[in-house]
C-alpha cells in the first residue's frame, strides 16, 4: 500500500474514533470577544472553560464538546500556572480543545497567534492535571502552547534542575479512551518530561496520535508509554513534528534519558510509527529504544541533523536512535536504522541542514573564509549554541537556557529540501 493511501486510511480512523459532531455538538468559547461567540456558551477563562466542557461532555450518550480557546496567556487556576481539571467520564463523549483562535473565533493560527498556558515562579503540580478515573471516547488537544520558563531556576542561563519545577506539563493520569490525539502545540522551555502518554486503551483498537507538533528547548521531551490495562492500544503514531534543540537527563553522553523521542517496551502499544518528522539539534541523540522487547516500528520520512554532539559523534546523521546490543548502549546512524531488528520499514529518512534561525547564546563574529562554510549543519547548530562558526564537536557549556517564542518568526525549516519534516502552519486544521 502506498504511504499516501495510509494516511488516508490512518485519518478515516481517527474521524471514525471521533465519530460525528452534527446535532450532539457543544461549543465552548473562551476568552477572545465574547460578543462574537453566536451559537455556543462563551467563558472568560480555562478554569470555567474545563468547567462547562466536563458539565456538557459527561451527558449520557455519544457527543462532542469542542472548546475553542482565543489567543492570550492562561495562568491556571487562579493564577497558579496549573489546572486541576474536572472529572470528565463518559466512554461515549469526545473532547476537542482548540486553541489559536483571533479575538473574533473566525481564523487561527496557533502558531503565529498562540493559545498560551504560561507557568509563574513556584509551580507545584503539572500545567494540566487530569483526575483519576477520567473516560472518553477520544480526548483531542490542537493548538495549544505551553511554556514552562516561568517555573524554572536558572544560573548564569544554564538550567538549576533541582530549584525548577520538574512535574510534566501534561499528566494524562491513566485516562481510559480509544484516541489521544495531540496536534498543532507547541511546547516550551519544560524542565523535564513535556508528558508520558500513560493512558489505559478502552479497546484493542486505541491509539495515539501526535500530529504538526513543536517541541522547542525541552529537556526529555515526551516518552511514548501506556499504562497496562485491559487493553494494549493498536499503534502509537507521531507524524509531522519538529523536535528541536532538546536536552538529556544529564549533560553527558552517559545519561539515563538522552534523546528526544523515547520509546517504551512492547507492552506500550502492537505499534510504532514515526514518519516525517525533524529531529534537529537533540544533543543527546534523536529517538531512545532500550527496552529488552520493543514493539514492531516504522521510521520513514524523517529529517535528522545534528543529534549526536553529546557523544562527540559530528556526523550531520549521527546519533539517529538510540539501542542496546552487547550489553551496552549503541548510538547509531541515519544509515544503521533498517539494521535494528524491530525496525520493519526505514524508508526516505534523509539529513538535510533546514535552515532554522535559532540562538542560545551570543553570536560569535566569523571572518570571512569562515562565512563559505557556514551553510553546513554543523555550523548552524555551533550558530545555535553562540559558538564560532568552526568545524570539530561541540562543548555544551550552557545546559537548557531558556529561549523565547517569537510568534512573528516560528522556528520552521527555511530550506525548500528540508521543509516536507516536521511541523508546518499549512497543516492546522482551520
Amino acid at each position: 500500500m502506498t504511504k499516501v493511501g495510509r494516511t488516508l486510511i490512518a485519518g478515516a480512523l481517527a474521524l471514525l474514533l471521533i465519530g460525528p459532531a452534527a446535532a450532539n455538538e457543544t461549543v465552548i468559547y473562551v476568552g477572545g470577544d465574547k460578543a462574537k461567540a453566536a451559537g455556543g456558551k462563551w467563558v472568560k477563562d480555562l478554569t470555567r472553560g474545563f468547567a462547562a466542557a466536563a458539565e456538557a461532555v459527561n451527558q449520557p450518550g455519544a457527543r462532542t464538546v469542542v472548546v475553542r480557546v482565543a489567543a492570550g496567556d492562561y495562568t491556571g487556576d487562579l493564577g497558579s500556572g496549573a489546572y486541576d481539571l474536572p472529572l470528565l467520564n463518559n466512554p461515549e463523549g469526545t473532547l476537542r480543545v482548540v486553541g489559536g483562535w483571533d479575538a473574533g473565533f473566525a481564523a487561527r493560527d496557533p502558531f503565529g497567534t498562540p493559545s498560551r498556558v504560561v507557568s509563574p515562579e513556584g509551580r507545584s503540580q503539572p500545567m494540566w492535571d487530569l483526575p483519576k478515573n477520567c473516560k472518553l471516547k477520544g480526548f483531542v488537544l490542537d493548538g495549544m502552547h505551553f511554556d514552562a520558563v516561568g517555573g524554572n531556576k536558572y544560573r548564569d542561563r544554564a538550567l538549576l534542575v533541582g530549584q525548577s519545577c520538574t512535574f510534566k506539563l501534561i499528566n494524562w493520569n491513566m485516562l481510559e479512551t480509544d484516541l489521544l490525539q495531540v496536534e498543532s502545540c507547541t511546547f516550551l522551555n519544560s524542565a523535564d518530561r513535556v508528558m508520558e502518554t500513560l493512558i489505559r486503551a478502552a479497546t484493542p483498537q486505541a491509539e495515539i496520535r501526535f500530529r504538526n507538533n513543536m517541541f522547542v528547548n525541552c529537556r526529555i521531551p515526551l516518552k511514548l508509554d501506556t499504562a497496562r490495562f485491559r487493553n494494549k492500544p493498536a499503534k502509537i503514531v507521531v507524524d509531522r513534528c519538529s523536535f528541536i534543540l532538546s536536552w538529556g537527563y544529564n549533560p553527558d553522553p552517559d545519561s539515563s534519558n538522552p534523546a528526544a523521542l523515547e520509546l517504551g517496551p512492547s507492552d506500550a502499544c502492537g505499534r510504532f510509527e514515526v514518519t516525517n518528522n525533524l529531529f534537529y539539534a537533540n544533543f543527546g541523540g534523536a529517538i531512545l529504544a532500550l527496552n529488552l522487547k520493543n514493539s514492531p516500528m516504522v521510521i520513514s520520512g524523517n529529517n535528522f541533523v545534528g543529534n549526536g554532539l553529546l557523544h562527540g559523534k559530528a556526523e550531520p546523521d549521527a546519533v539517529a536512535i538510540i539501542v542496546a546490543a552487547g550489553g551496552k548502549k549503541q548510538p547509531l546512524p541515519l544509515a544503521k536504522l533498517e539494521d535494528v531488528p524491530f525496525v520493519e520499514e526505514a524508508e526516505g529518512n534523509v539529513s538535510v541542514a533546514p535552515g532554522i534561525a535559532l540562538s542560545i547564546g551570543d553570536v560569535k563574529p566569523v571572518d570571512k573564509d569562515q562565512v563559505k562554510a557556514s551553510r553546513g549543519w554543523q555550523n548552524d547548530v555551533n550558530r545555535i549554541l553562540g559558538r564560532p562558526l568552526q568545524g570539530g564537536t561541540v562543548k555544551i557549556g550552557e545546559y537548557a537556557p531558556p529561549q523565547a517564542w517569537d510568534p512573528a518568526n516560528p522556528p520552521f525549516p527555511a530550506e525548500d529540501a528540508a521543509k516536507r519534516h516536521g511541523a508546518s502552519p499549512e497543516l492546522v486544521a482551520r
